[in-house]
């Protein structure tokens, strides 16, 4: 059972029974779509992005960073969230947001085709309203 099956088990069964090509695109598309919609950006993302467009070795080096930039944010987020100010309550949800879409590239470029559920999981976390995504990831599983 993945994680991914706790938001969508229907995306989580086609997951499943997709080509590894397709699960790859499909993890493209949600990366892609949810770097967009939470805002998430810097070198390290463009670079991500285009290597999973273009394939190849993983980049060890490219790899570290997303995991500093989760994890920066991760820290940033729960340390607002300590706080417990309601007005902060946004930033929160905007930082919690930019550290799923990083986690979910790492998870998408480690090199491990066994984490790209992982990678899907940590994108659909990101965004407010799930369908937006799945639908267009569910595509990719398909086409």
């Amino acid at each position: 059972m993945f994680r991914l099956d706790s938001i969508s088990p229907e995306l989580a069964e086609s997951f499943r029974h997709a080509t590894p090509e397709h699960q790859r695109k499909a993890t493209l598309v949600a990366c892609t779509l949810v770097s967009s919609r939470v805002g998430l950006e810097g070198e390290e993302v463009v670079a991500a992005l285009e290597h999973l467009r273009q394939g190849g070795k993983v980049d060890r080096e490219l790899l570290r960073k997303l995991e500093s930039l989760s994890a920066r944010l991760d820290d940033e987020y729960l340390r607002l969230d300590e706080e417990d100010d309601e007005a902060k309550r946004p930033e929160v949800l905007r930082l919690f947001s930019k550290a799923r879409a990083a986690s979910a590239l790492g998870f998408a470029l480690s090199g491990d085709p066994g984490q790209l559920h992982e990678a899907l999981y940590e994108a659909l976390a990101a965004v407010d309203n799930a369908t937006e995504v799945i639908r267009p990831v569910a595509e990719a599983l398909q086409s």
